[in-house]
């Protein structure tokens, strides 16, 4: 009789099935991400219209709840929006406009400012050797003039695709807006019944998740222009206004948002006001960021989307890491989806998948055990 061949163990045959799971799964995000690399085009702007969607869609149910037809409902909501943009934009460029003549002045003013501060500062240079290195600075800016224009070009490259990209934004998020439950409708049909009822379901969860993200971020918004328009008042820092509505604009952009309006007031504040008040704005961003971070963001995100202050920083990370910003832009309302559609089926599975209604935001779900009915105490088995 042939020896029996010795059965692999159950831990290493439930790891091995549990590994080419995970393989498999993640071959599927690979191919994902590359497609949204391929065709980021068109599926960044989708984003970006549903986001703008969450906006826009509240007043144009309200207008049409009240008799407006849907197409001038979206209209005027769109027009509204419009003339908010437009109010902003005629409130920053004015600005922006008187002082730039003034700035111009004081920065030849603080270069020279700059250069007694390190003849009469701290490093006691001195201003043969400072008029020297700033000369040289300014020849290596013209010895690389080319390479500055390539990459100007780059950039002029890059805001053309913003450009095209935000027009279709404005498109789609209109028609999103506008048949929205047309386009709704006719997918839910393509389904089976229960298909079209998860799927609403799942879907009134999602909206309810990206529209508290959205507000969320807003207040961050607000939270850090407030801060940056106060410090820069209190430095007399001039076009501090359009600094703030910049910062305000940089939270919807973690992290790299708020380094750069702050890094553009540190400049201002150092032409106009010298290389103290500049220092004293480059603590003020690194406060910023820190409150973005690790107090506002967290807090206020993780109470719109309802996902704990470390799962919300640890998502911030790993969508940084991984996408850039626009990884950190979409890894909390991703997250948030994918935590929601989790809670969703779990609930179903256990005999009791919460109402539309009821399924709002992660969190709000009845987590309590469901009553577990014995065979002797079902219907029928008496």
């Amino acid at each position: 009789m042939a020896p029996r061949s010795r059965s692999v163990p159950a831990w290493l045959d439930r790891a091995a099935s549990l590994s080419w799971r995970a393989l498999v799964v993640g071959a599927a995000v690979y191919v994902l991400v590359v497609a949204f690399g391929r065709l980021r085009v068109v599926v960044v702007p989708l984003i970006v219209a549903l986001f703008l969607s969450t906006v826009l869609v509240p007043p144009a149910q309200w207008l049409r709840k009240r008799g407006w037809p849907p197409l001038a409902a979206t209209w005027a909501v769109f027009l509204g929006g419009l003339l908010v943009v437009a109010a902003v934009l005629v409130y920053i460029v004015p600005s922006v406009t008187n002082h730039f003549s003034d700035l111009q002045h004081q920065a030849n003013r603080g270069i020279n400012r700059i250069q007694d501060w390190l003849v009469r500062g701290p490093f006691h240079m001195s201003r043969k050797q400072v008029k020297k290195d700033f000369h040289n600075l300014g020849k290596q800016l013209n010895k690389n003039k080319g390479a500055l224009l390539q990459g100007a070009l780059q950039q002029a490259t890059i805001l053309l695709e913003v450009v095209v990209g935000g027009l279709l934004s404005i498109v789609f998020a209109f028609f999103f807006v506008k048949d929205g439950h047309t386009f709704t409708s006719w997918f839910l049909g393509l389904v089976s019944e229960e298909t079209a009822a998860d799927m609403r379901a799942l879907g009134n969860r999602l909206w309810r998740t990206v529209s508290g993200y959205i507000r969320g971020t807003a207040i961050n918004g607000v939270v850090n222009g407030a801060l940056m328009f106060a410090a820069l008042v209190g430095l007399g820092v001039p076009l501090a206004g359009p600094i703030a509505v910049l910062t305000f604009a940089g939270a919807f952009f973690p992290i790299v948002g708020a380094l750069l309006t702050g890094a553009l007031a540190a400049l201002i504040a150092l032409v106009a006001k010298g290389p103290v008040a500049a220092i004293i704005v480059v603590g003020v961003t690194i406060v910023i960021h820190n409150v973005e971070g690790y107090l506002v963001g967290p807090v206020v995100l993780g109470h719109a989307v309802r996902l704990h202050a470390i799962v919300v920083l640890i998502a911030l990370s790993a969508g940084g890491a991984i996408g850039g910003v626009l990884g950190a832009f979409l890894a909390v309302p991703t997250t948030a989806a994918v935590l929601n559609v989790i809670d969703y089926y779990r609930a179903k599975a256990a005999g009791a998948p919460p109402d539309d209604d009821d399924a709002g935001v992660v969190g709000e779900v009845d987590r309590s055990p469901p009553l577990v009915v014995r065979p002797a105490e079902a219907p029928g088995r008496r």
